[in-house]
């Protein structure tokens, strides 16, 4: 797709901000495939005009997007999607498209206003929706020294998270990769970190290394995580 400048619709009576209003648009497009990566964007003076709204708005959107990994800005080259690595990754994380989707045909389908069940949704999940605090999910890699283990002992001791030690050499390369996506704080010696990052950049994690001696601090950054 080329310049994408007759995609966007903004309602100025909406409860839902203006800059919101794009900033979703956008997601949904990028969601839906209808922009692509490496798809051009209009420029914030182009798209200012076209929604009649003033461009600092526009310049807002674009950096936040950009600063969620979901495009790219520069100078000469314009706004761009982001490559599809990025795009693959922010799909993993954003699985409700089509969830959405069959939620607002179906309501049209019983005679629903749309407009009224989001706002309804929205003010049921502020009053009686909010989901308990998800249990983080750590992963110890190769965590057989004494060192290691004290930290896999104490964050079992001090919080409920879920805990799971694997040997990566039994691994197979597949599932090793899998079970890094599935944790939140993944955990591994000094010397294995350089190994574990090729894995854990292509599931969009950070590692935290442990050395050889027990570093309170870097436990307590540990339980903090939690």
């Amino acid at each position: 797709m080329g310049t994408s400048d007759a995609l966007f619709t903004v309602d100025p009576n909406s409860p839902l901000p203006i800059h919101v209003q794009i900033k979703e648009q956008v997601k949904w497009l990028i969601g839906k495939d209808l922009l692509q990566p490496g798809d051009s964007l209009p420029s914030t003076n182009q798209l200012a005009d076209q929604l009649s709204i003033n461009r600092n708005t526009i310049q807002s959107v674009y950096a936040q997007l950009k600063e969620d990994g979901l495009l790219h800005m520069q100078k000469g080259r314009g706004t761009r999607v982001a490559d599809a690595e990025d795009i693959r990754r922010f799909k993993e994380r954003n699985t409700h498209f089509s969830f959405v989707e069959k939620m607002i045909e179906e309501a049209r389908e019983a005679d629903l206003a749309v407009d009224d069940l989001l706002l309804s949704g929205f003010a049921y999940v502020q009053l009686f929706g909010q989901r308990p605090k998800k249990k983080p999910r750590y992963l110890f890699i190769e965590c057989r020294d004494s060192s290691c283990v004290f930290y896999l002992d104490e964050i079992r001791r001090l919080t409920s998270a879920e805990i799971r030690s694997v040997d990566i050499s039994a691994l197979p390369e597949e599932d090793a990769i899998q079970a890094i996506r599935e944790s939140d704080i993944i955990v591994t010696r000094s010397d294995l970190a350089e190994k574990m990052k090729t894995f854990a950049d292509e599931a969009g994690k950070t590692i935290i290394t442990v050395g050889s001696t027990r570093d309170v601090p870097l436990l307590l950054n540990l339980v903090r995580q939690s």
